[in-house]
């Protein structure tokens, strides 16, 4: 059986639609006008995955329907449909923010498709949720071409990919620009065949999906990431690159579709499975003296900054796992302000950045914690971490030029391996090469906080050989527990 939804909207003609709809993409589904009706059905013996509801809907009030759930059944995801015009005054409409400080997990606003609705139902969805909703075959169906636009995909390194047993959405190899073939149907049987196929005789070497099946792609390989981190036979080397894999794609993803409560929570699944990788395997030192395979991209460059400042939290003794976990989620998106910058200036180095550029680039920290002010789950912490990532501790940095124990020293930490991280990429250095090159220029070094820089140093080191840092840096304890 599908998951269960209940749908409530005064609209006959779009109710029938969207049961159609939802129906055919195997839900199980009630719907009803009233919101009495809907809060009956939400108090009977049905357990629902998630309630769609028209804030027009009366006898009950839409609204007051949502307080009885969020104070009776606070786990149910609501999602609360709008239907505000250009010319109505926002203040007098009940608007995505109201409603979601009344308990809705998401707004939705008319006019919009049954595939966005979807959408926004499946990012709440777990990997078995997701599973349920798949049209299950067996075997695969035929290869289709399809004519299409580039921008339209997302891609992955056959190697790097992996799936569930059913296909949880379509797969597509590349012929040319524009011109794609769907190897692989959502609901077939996975076939390793004949993917080994394309690889081995057209030598194929990407596997391209849909972006709108993006939170599929990293909901699934996070949950597998997740089994594999503590399998002892699967080398540190291809853990690495697996997380790389998640993190990117969810940064693709977040930076195309914004910071949704779902996106965000997502990242914090990513982040425990950064932690596990950096806590429980101690020969990543192997990994970072011999690792090359880091392409010159802004989502490898979040990826390795947290690579980096996580394993420099690692030295210290202070680290705990909400630590490690927080300035992951920092570094994933300490770059996040670059959005609002014009991207003619996002995409220059800052050495090649005319004086009036140079000024505007430097408010990109500011930006950022305006672009996740007010989001659910990022805490204080998170927001100081992105807010000073180019606080020097010589003071030489910006927005704010703050220096010492002004300087947080979480924040100084992801500074210096956001530095770290570009002449890796800048120079095309391996991490070894760059370690020599940073500590080579003493003008570099005193932006950095010296304990920071002595545990960046310990990170390329094995651990038999190195001691920990019973210090505790004066500002190091501000992380706390995200509510």
């Amino acid at each position: 059986m599908g998951l269960r939804l209940l749908i409530a909207d005064p609209n006959d003609e779009w109710l029938k639609s969207a049961s159609e709809y939802f129906t055919k993409n195997l839900y199980d589904v009630k719907t009803v006008k009233t919101g009495r009706d809907a809060q009956v059905a939400v108090s009977g013996e049905d357990k629902y995955f998630s309630v769609i509801m028209n804030v027009n809907t009366t006898r009950h009030p839409a609204v007051q329907v949502l307080k009885f759930i969020r104070s009776k059944y606070p786990l149910l995801k609501v999602i609360m449909i709008t239907e505000i015009d250009e010319d109505v005054d926002v203040d007098d409409a009940w608007s995505e923010d109201k409603l979601k400080k009344l308990g809705a997990t998401e707004v939705i606003n008319k006019p919009f498709s049954f595939d966005d609705l979807k959408r926004v139902i499946e990012g709440h969805q777990n990997v078995n949720q997701m599973m349920q909703s798949v049209p299950r075959r067996e075997g695969v169906s035929p290869e289709v071409e399809v004519d299409a636009e580039d921008d339209k995909f997302s891609s992955v390194k056959i190697e790097e990919f992996y799936t569930a047993a059913p296909v949880l959405f379509d797969l597509f190899i590349k012929l040319k620009s524009g011109k794609y073939v769907k190897i692989l149907h959502a609901g077939d049987t996975f076939s390793r065949e004949r993917i080994d196929k394309y690889r081995n005789e057209k030598n194929v070497t990407h596997l391209y999906f849909d972006k709108k099946d993006l939170f599929k792609y990293v909901k699934f390989t996070n949950y597998f990431a997740a089994k594999v981190m503590g399998n002892k036979k699967v080398n540190t080397k291809m853990k690495v690159k697996m997380v790389q894999n998640i993190s990117e794609k969810y940064l693709e993803q977040a930076f195309s579709e914004g910071m949704k409560p779902q996106i965000i929570e997502q990242g914090q699944e990513i982040c425990e499975n950064i932690y596990n990788m950096i806590q429980d395997h101690e020969d990543l030192y192997k990994v970072f003296r011999e690792y090359s395979d880091f392409d010159p991209n802004a989502y490898t460059h979040a990826y390795l900054t947290t690579l980096f400042s996580t394993s420099i939290i690692k030295q210290f003794e202070w680290q705990s796992k909400t630590t490690i976990e927080c300035a992951a989620f920092a570094c994933m998106f300490h770059d996040i302000g670059k959005m609002k910058l014009d991207p003619a200036i996002a995409k220059k180095r800052m050495s090649d950045l005319t004086e009036e550029e140079l000024e505007e680039y430097k408010k990109h920290p500011e930006y950022g914690v305006e672009l996740i002010d007010g989001k659910p789950l990022i805490n204080n912490s998170i927001k100081q971490m992105i807010i000073q990532h180019h606080e020097h501790y010589d003071g030489s940095g910006f927005p704010f030029g703050i220096k010492r124990e002004k300087v947080l020293t979480l924040a100084n930490i992801v500074c210096l391996a956001d530095h770290f991280v570009h002449i890796i990429q800048d120079e095309d250095k391996k991490p070894v090469e760059a370690l020599k090159i940073l500590l080579g220029n003493p003008e570099e070094v005193v932006k950095f906080n010296s304990m920071i820089v002595e545990n960046l140093i310990k990170a390329f080191v094995p651990p038999d050989k190195k001691k920990k840092d019973n210090f505790i840096p004066s500002n190091s304890k501000m992380v706390k527990k995200a509510s």
